[in-house]
Parts: C-alpha cells; sequence; structure tokens
C-alpha cells in the first residue's frame, strides 16, 4: 500500500517593529495567520547578516513607530541581491510619515494590521518582477546615522530645539547612554538648535551663545526648496555666531531638509 505524504510548508515572517511588548504581540497576531514569525527591534548590520543567513518568506515593518527607521531597513533589503526579492509589507503609520517611504518605495505593499491577513498573502503570491532599488541605497554598514553625523556620543546629553517631530524619530537608534532634551541645560554636551529665519537667529543666538558652555552647538537652517522661506545662508548664520564670540566648521549637509554648522567657543 502506498501511502503519500504531504508535508505543509509553513511561510516564515520577520516583523520590524521597534517596540519589544508590541512586537510580540503582533507575531501572535501573524502566527495566528498561519505564518511562522519572529520580530527584530534593532537596526543596522547584525539584522542584514542574520536575514542573509535565513531568509524570510516575507519582511513586514511597522511604521508605527520610528518611520524613517522602518525606510532605512526597507532600503537595505533592496540593495543587497540576496534580498532584493523578498516581498515587503509596510503596516500602519500616520499617512504624512508613510509618505516619503512610499515615495521611496513605491512597489512594496501598503497595508494596515486590519487588513494585513490579505494584503500579506498577495504579496507573498504575486512579488513584483522588477523591484525598485532606491538610487539612495546603501549597505547598512556603510551608511553612517544621523547621530553619529552629528557627533552624539555614548552618555551624551543632547538638547533639541524647535526641531520637527520626525527628526526625533529619525535620530534613532541613540548611542547608548545618550539622552536628548527638548531644552537648554548647563550640563548638555551638544545642542541642536533649528532656526528658520534670519530673525530668529539673530533674536536667539545671544542666548544660546551665552548657555553653550563647553558645549558644541549646532545650528540648523532649512535648504532652498525645503519648503520655508529660504533667507538664511551659511554665510549670515556665520556672521551672527561670530559676534558673540562662537567658531564654526564648514557648512554640512544633515539631511534632505536641513543643513548646518557645527559651532564652539572660540580659542
Amino acid at each position: 500500500m502506498l501511502v503519500l505524504r504531504l508535508e505543509v510548508i509553513i511561510k516564515r515572517i520577520l516583523l520590524i517593529h521597534w517596540d519589544a511588548p508590541e512586537a510580540r504581540v503582533r507575531v501572535k497576531r501573524l502566527e495566528s495567520l498561519g505564518y511562522s514569525a519572529s520580530y527584530v527591534n534593532r537596526p543596522g548590520p547584525p539584522l542584514m547578516r542574520g536575514v542573509l543567513a535565513d531568509p524570510p518568506s516575507g519582511v513586514v515593518i511597522d511604521l508605527s513607530r520610528l518611520p524613517l527607521q522602518g525606510r532605512d531597513v526597507a532600503v537595505d533589503l533592496r540593495a543587497h541581491p540576496a534580498t532584493r526579492a523578498i516581498p515587503i509589507v509596510f503596516v500602519d503609520g500616520l499617512p504624512e510619515k508613510v509618505l516619503p517611504v512610499r515615495q521611496t518605495l513605491p512597489d512594496a505593499v501598503y497595508s494596515t494590521w486590519t487588513h494585513l491577513a490579505e494584503d500579506l498573502e498577495k504579496a507573498l503570491s504575486r512579488p513584483p518582477r522588477a523591484v525598485v532599488v532606491p538610487e539612495t541605497a546603501k549597505p547598512a554598514s556603510t551608511r553612517q546615522s544621523l547621530a553619529a553625523k552629528l557627533g552624539i556620543e555614548p552618555n551624551s546629553i543632547v538638547a533639541l530645539l524647535g526641531a520637527p517631530v520626525e527628526f526625533m524619530d529619525a535620530l534613532e537608534p541613540l548611542p547608548k547612554g545618550a539622552v536628548v532634551r527638548r531644552q537648554m541645560g548647563d550640563d548638555c554636551t551638544v545642542m541642536i538648535w533649528f532656526a528658520r529665519s534670519r530673525r530668529e537667529l539673530e533674536q536667539g543666538m545671544t542666548l544660546r551663545a551665552a548657555r553653550l558652555g563647553a558645549a558644541r552647538l549646532w545650528v540648523l537652517w532649512p535648504k532652498q526648496g525645503a519648503g520655508q522661506s529660504g533667507d538664511v545662508s551659511p554665510d549670515f548664520v556665520r556672521g551672527v555666531a561670530e559676534a558673540q564670540g562662537l567658531a564654526g566648521d564648514k557648512p554640512a549637509s544633515i539631511d534632505p531638509k536641513w543643513a548646518g554648522i557645527l559651532f564652539s567657543h572660540a580659542a
């Protein structure tokens, strides 16, 4: 008597979610849909090494927290030939924060936890034949984090002054022991000040310089075409700062919207 044994292959899903307690709940949700699931809540090279060592059937990325970090994980997956074809499904997130992700990865699947059962099944059964590889895609090991670019070191105390909401998300993950505050303090090691106009610079620089002490001060202003007034220039920023006894480095591009100069008290 011939007996046929049919093995059911359970597809494995990797969840990217930055909050561990909530991630565990979401893993149970994926398991209830018939998948084998696990989660990761730390970005960077170890994440990619794990994916390369044991590629999942699909990757679900939750955008409700740190959406730009989630986007970067997806970009890393698309940058590597061995992970490029893995279906990516983004879930949840505020529309205005999901928009930049859609613009970077328009062929990914965008869903919600409510509708994930149907959308994930479609993504796994009909992956795109030719995926979009963003022009800015770089391996995670070569991409400098925003915190590193701003010189935020372990145990730093950072004053974030006038920052847009999404900038705090972009700073994650912070170095070990680093703390971010929304106001200046005598114990700060780095101040990051967003100045949107010449008037704001002129009115605020005296106070910033007086409170700076031995800390460093980033003065950030909107790049041309970034949707703001655009009347601030590197020369103007430097002139206002030098009048308060500060010396600055060369202007730097911080991200697509902001440029900046790092200042400290002149020796």
